[in-house]
């Protein structure tokens, strides 16, 4: 069976409509992103202004203290995405792409969180945050181009550990005609609108370290609604409930 009909196939399914949520969700997603845009505060731009997230400033200059936990943490203890994630199989096919995720969905992990308790700390002041993972991407990693679940979220990547030979660790991200290259240089950060397409490679011998995280896009009321049904139903699909149990399986492992 191909990986989209086992993905299709696994999970509860809502009586007489013989669908996940989370398959609901996807084929009603593009209504609900036409609210949302409809209601959105902020322009439809690939690459967003940070200017109105005052959080960023902040974060960004708790930088160092964020990097030293994610580096203590040590890319061989974080797992790669696709081992954590069925649903992520296509794109993270590439298993030195690692994820180590410290809140999602209204969950946090707790033997994560406790590992990166100054991090932790400084996610609880992030208004709208949807999930927060420390980001590897080891030497010689790929993920291939795609786009992101909904326009109702934003994604934000502060670099923490960047190869030197920057020009060779980038992602390029996809606006119309044009297209952005954009590439991590310790401290710093971007915001981008992960629903256009974006590629990322690390064509360098170095591993590549960020903090990422995805928040609510701002909007009135109306998109607001929307968006919290959206991502409630997210939180309960399988989608969400595989990636927790298989963060707590491995907390608990560790513990041992």
């Amino acid at each position: 069976m191909a990986w989209q009909d086992t993905l299709n196939a696994r999970g509860w399914k809502v009586p007489f409509i013989g669908k996940s949520l989370f398959q609901i969700g996807k084929d009603l997603r593009p209504k609900i992103d036409r609210v949302i845009m409809e209601n959105s505060l902020i322009p439809d731009a690939a690459v967003q202004d940070k200017a109105p997230f005052p959080w960023i400033a902040k974060l960004e200059e708790k930088w160092e203290d964020i990097r030293d936990e994610a580096v203590r943490i040590r890319a061989e203890e974080i797992p790669s995405l696709g081992d954590i994630s069925f649903d992520h199989g296509r794109i993270a096919a590439d298993r030195r792409w690692r994820a180590f995720f410290l809140k999602g969905y209204g969950y946090t992990m707790e033997s994560n969180a406790r590992r990166a308790p100054i991090t932790s700390a400084l996610l609880e002041q992030v208004p709208g945050l949807v999930t927060a993972n420390f980001s590897v991407l080891e030497a010689g990693g790929h993920i291939p181009r795609h786009w992101g679940m909904t326009k109702g979220m934003l994604t934000w990547h502060l670099a923490l550990k960047s190869p030197k030979e920057r020009e060779k660790c980038r992602m390029t991200l996809e606006e119309g005609d044009a297209v952005h290259t954009l590439h991590w240089d310790d401290g710093e950060s971007f915001l981008f609108d992960d629903m256009f397409n974006h590629e990322v490679w690390n064509e360098t011998d170095e591993d590549r370290y960020i903090l990422l995280i995805q928040v609510k896009r701002p909007c009135r009321w109306r998109g607001n609604l929307l968006q919290n049904l959206f991502l409630k139903g997210v939180r309960h699909s399988r989608f969400v409930q595989d990636i927790r149990k298989a963060i707590e399986d491995e907390g608990a492992r560790l513990a041992k």
